[in-house]
C-alpha cells in the first residue's frame, strides 16, 4: 500500500522511457486495484500514438507505392506528421498532469 504512488508515477514516466511495456507489466504483475487502474489507464493511452505510427506507415507505404505520386506521398506524410506531433503534445501534457496530480494526492 505504501508503494502504490510510486508504481503508479513509475507507470505515468514510464511514457518516456519505455511506453506500452512496462504499464503492460505492472497491470498484470502489482495487486493493487489503485495501481491497476492508473496503469490500465497509462497502457491504453500509450496504444494511441504507437497505433498511429502504425497506421501512418502503412498509409504511406500503400499510397507510395501503389501510384508512385511524390507530390501527394509528400503531402500525406507531412498531414500525418502534424497529427502525430499533435497527438504527441497532447498526451505528454496528460503525462505531465497526471503525475503531478498523483504525486499531490489528488488522485
Amino acid at each position: 500500500m505504501k508503494y502504490d504512488k510510486v508504481w503508479v508515477i513509475l507507470s505515468y514516466a514510464s511514457h518516456f522511457f519505455l511506453p506500452v511495456v512496462f504499464p503492460a507489466l505492472v497491470w498484470l504483475l502489482v495487486s493493487s486495484g489503485y495501481v491497476k487502474k492508473h496503469a490500465k489507464t497509462v497502457f491504453f493511452v500509450d496504444l494511441v500514438p504507437t497505433a498511429c505510427n502504425i497506421l501512418f506507415i502503412i498509409v504511406v507505404g500503400l499510397y507510395g507505392f501503389s501510384t508512385g505520386d511524390e507530390a501527394g506521398t509528400t503531402f500525406i506524410v507531412l498531414f500525418m506528421l502534424i497529427v502525430m506531433v499533435v497527438v504527441n503534445v497532447i498526451i505528454f501534457i496528460w503525462i505531465i498532469v497526471r503525475i503531478v496530480k498523483v504525486a499531490t494526492n489528488k488522485m
